[in-house]
């Protein structure tokens, strides 16, 4: 996995690239202080599977900048990092096509959840940002009544059992239905599908 990581701060740049490597195996990470040296590094190399930019880099700031990564590698997701929340700016940045915004104050873990779903096609923003702003709805992502009702459930911690009784089903007809809730929102557990399901306002 090759991750370009665009920050004019050393330091930040040093402590996130070791919460990168928790992401997945053979982590491979490119790192730069601007645009300018960010578009040179693309140029060089077969493209990105993910494009860590910060908003408030010198000369070209990272929104200024966006069209022109979206130019040079316009399959990598692109992902804001940022220690303001201006919810004009996050609203414009997902109209604009970037997968997720996340503040530089967030926590390693919530930061490795939130690349692992922007990764597997989902978008982030902060449940506090989120409230200033429209929630992004994947355009994929399609659940019939029962497996919305399911996934309610999942997320409020509900065991198999637990929404077999209050929905009144068989424990192996909500099997099926989480199966088929895990494949939709491409995750692998629970916890991943009521992750998912809050960050995609469908929860």
């Amino acid at each position: 996995m090759k991750i370009l990581l665009v920050d004019d701060h050393a330091l930040f740049r040093d402590g996130l690239k070791l919460i990168l490597t928790q992401i997945g195996n053979e982590v491979e990470i490119s790192e730069c202080g601007s645009c300018e040296e960010a578009y040179r590094i693309i140029k060089e190399s077969e493209g990105f599977n993910l494009i860590l930019l910060d908003v408030d880099l010198p000369v070209i700031s990272g929104m200024e900048g966006l069209q022109e990564f979206r130019r040079l590698d316009p399959s990598a997701p692109i992902v804001f990092l940022s220690g303001s929340d201006d919810h004009k700016l996050i609203k414009r940045a997902l109209e604009m096509g970037v997968m997720g915004y996340i503040p530089k104050t967030l926590g390693s873990e919530i930061i490795i959840q939130a690349l692992q779903l922007i990764l597997k096609g989902g978008r982030y923003v902060p449940d506090n940002i989120l409230q200033g702003t429209d929630k992004p709805v994947h355009p994929d992502i399609t659940l019939t009544a029962r497996q919305q009702e399911i996934l309610n459930l999942i997320s409020q911690g509900k065991a198999n059992k637990e929404i077999a009784s209050i929905l009144g089903i068989a424990d192996n007809t909500v099997r099926v239905h989480i199966s088929a809730i895990f494949q939709t929102l491409k995750v692998n557990n629970r916890t991943e599908a009521a992750f998912a399901a809050q960050q995609e306002g469908l929860v």
